[in-house]
């Protein structure tokens, strides 16, 4: 039987990395910035934290679907 999605078995990091340091960037310039206001760093944090979990989640569940590989 051929594998219909072969690159689930290869992780790859999404968002890229670049993504994620410039996200942490955002959120300490906004830290050093003493006009940025509250919800603009609160804001920022949200989106860099969103975006940690969510690449967390994907790579939890790429562990989940090899588990479930059994055509090896």
């Amino acid at each position: 039987m051929e594998r219909l999605q072969p690159t689930l078995h290869h992780p790859t990091s999404y968002p890229a990395d670049e993504a994620f340091e410039n996200l942490r960037l955002r959120v300490h310039a906004l830290l050093n910035n003493r006009e940025a206001g509250r919800w603009e760093l609160l804001w920022a944090e949200w989106l860099y934290d969103v975006a940690l979990l969510t690449n967390d989640f994907r790579l939890w569940i790429q562990h989940l679907d090899r588990g479930f590989d059994t055509a090896k």
